[in-house]
């Protein structure tokens, strides 16, 4: 399998390039700057590119998934959470779907039941990008992670349809984690889920939702 990871230029898309060298799975980091693709050469991917429609169309023509992280806008230099653009959201599912991408994996910014005027809402219609991506002609995976943190990952995540607990939290390296193993478990193939650090082995997680 080759995966292309839009918005590698993340703490996520780290650990998300990392994951994919672990499991031998070939990657291309997408990122915003040159500066960067060393970097992530280093950090395991097989390829690093800019976000470029003529560059992403041809690295995807040759993947058989994609992983899109919208924590990061990845048109600009920030690997900061930024506004979705939703643009670069729509222009990735369509040429994902030219290219004849099967598998497409989306971390969503924030949870579902964080209102317009919620005050911890720091993503703008959050759920316009996941219908987007639930209204292509994708195998899709829906990936929306606890409050993130920079603690060591465990490896022991709960995976649900709702996480009520807005204390509830996620280290970014299982949130990594959870998005490579997502690419080849049925169990979430056209499903949202959410997922926070609990007590179950991450694919056992994946298997039993």
């Amino acid at each position: 399998m080759k995966a292309v990871v839009i918005g590698a230029n993340s703490d996520v898309g780290e650990h998300v390039i990392k994951k994919l060298a672990e499991k031998n799975i070939e990657s291309i980091a997408v990122v915003a700057n040159e500066v960067q693709m060393e970097d992530y050469i280093k950090l395991g991917a097989n390829d690093a590119v800019l976000y470029d429609e003529q560059i992403l169309l041809s690295r995807l023509q040759i993947a058989d998934a994609a992983i899109y992280l919208t924590g990061v806008n990845p048109k600009k230099h920030t690997s900061k959470t930024v506004l979705v653009d939703h643009q670069s959201v729509s222009d990735t599912i369509q040429w994902a779907q030219e290219s004849g991408v099967k598998r497409f994996v989306m971390m969503s910014a924030v949870k579902a039941e964080e209102g317009e005027n919620d005050s911890s809402r720091t993503i703008a219609a959050k759920d316009l990008p996941e219908d987007m991506l639930k209204n292509a002609n994708l195998i899709y995976t829906v990936v929306r992670p606890a409050q993130l943190t920079d603690h060591p990952g465990t490896g022991l995540v709960q995976a649900i349809n709702k996480i009520h607990d807005k204390t509830a939290e996620i280290p970014r390296e299982d949130a990594a984690a959870i998005l490579v193993e997502s690419l080849n478990y049925k169990a979430v193939f056209n499903k949202t889920i959410e997922v926070s650090s609990g007590d179950t082995p991450i694919k056992d997680a994946l298997n039993l939702f």
